[in-house]
């Protein structure tokens, strides 16, 4: 039985609102219409051109992405422009196309919860909490987007409850202290099983820094380009960060200060969070019906 894509779009949303994600980022339906009934989807990191054509393989009709199409505005739709080929192809397949960036990463769906629980972490908190201000701040921009071409009237009242606490990445203790070197071992098996992944050696894009003899109680988990939270995990106390896409330089000033820091690479760190998203879209019950899978045309980009 086929569901509305605004129906989809309202489940993903209850976890993961729009208004939580940045300012700079374009998250939401970026391609389709609401009104649009679908029964296949396909869950991917990035809308890539080969992800479209396996959709249409695939006869799927609605993309639910992590990473938008575009973050700027196009100019045009003009088949000479390389920007704007997979939103051509994707409105003359019919395929619709939903981002959920920054926001699912605030989310308990992100990839820093998977990978923590997967660690099984105790005592796990948010690294990185959005401040107050700057969540009514995204719900004034989600406002203003509704009403665009009139002054919305709003007055914000305080409340006793703050709601939930949302933020960037996880920070938590492993049951018993684990030298640095087994625990490499350990996050390195987990990707080539535990991410659907298989890997005949070490997965490509995962690096370790540090002393290998290094005991690590605490650890701390941005998934994406996380080299900005550094300073987090180290005033939280963390012995190992867990990322990617970590700068050179960023990586010098954590080990002069005594942080081990294991980059597993952009697309690693966020991975687990499609397999959260699947799981979570299966155990709605407006949703039984559908075929949800995850595109086996996203990979590591990088082949060694």
């Amino acid at each position: 039985m086929s569901v509305s894509i605004g129906l989809i779009t309202q489940i993903i949303e209850k976890i993961a609102p729009k208004s939580w994600a940045e300012e700079w980022d374009n998250v939401g339906l970026l391609v389709g219409q609401g009104a649009a009934r679908v029964e296949r989807i396909l869950l991917t990191l990035d809308g890539t051109l080969k992800v479209v054509e396996e959709a249409e393989t695939g006869a799927a009709q609605l993309i639910i992405a992590h990473h938008p199409i575009f973050f700027r505005g196009l100019k045009n739709l003009r088949e000479d422009n390389a920007e704007a080929q997979i939103p051509l192809r994707l409105i003359r397949s019919g395929i619709a196309y939903y981002a959920a960036h920054t926001n699912l990463d605030q989310s308990a769906l992100s990839s820093s919860w998977t990978i923590g629980n997967a660690l099984g972490l105790r005592q796990m908190q948010i690294l990185a909490p959005v401040a107050r201000e700057a969540q009514l701040a995204g719900a004034l921009r989600q406002l203003k987007k509704v009403h665009p071409y009139e002054e919305p009237a709003d007055e914000l009242v305080p409340l006793g409850n703050t709601g939930e606490e949302r933020g960037y990445g996880v920070i938590g203790y492993l049951k018993e202290p684990r030298k640095l070197e087994e625990l490499w071992l350990i996050l390195q098996k987990l990707f080539q099983t535990g991410s659907g992944i298989t890997f005949n050696s070490c997965p490509p894009g995962m690096r370790l820094a540090g002393d290998s003899q290094k005991l690590i109680r605490k650890i701390a988990i941005a998934n994406g380009s996380g080299g900005s939270f550094i300073n987090k995990a180290l005033f939280k106390g963390a012995d190992l960060f867990i990322s990617g896409d970590i700068g050179h330089h960023d990586l010098l000033d954590a080990l002069e200060r005594n942080l081990a820091v294991a980059d597993i690479g952009h697309y690693l760190s966020e991975v687990p969070m499609l397999y959260s998203l699947r799981d979570y879209l299966r155990a709605e019950k407006p949703l039984h019906d559908l075929e949800i899978r995850l595109s086996s045309q996203n990979s590591i980009p990088w082949s060694k």
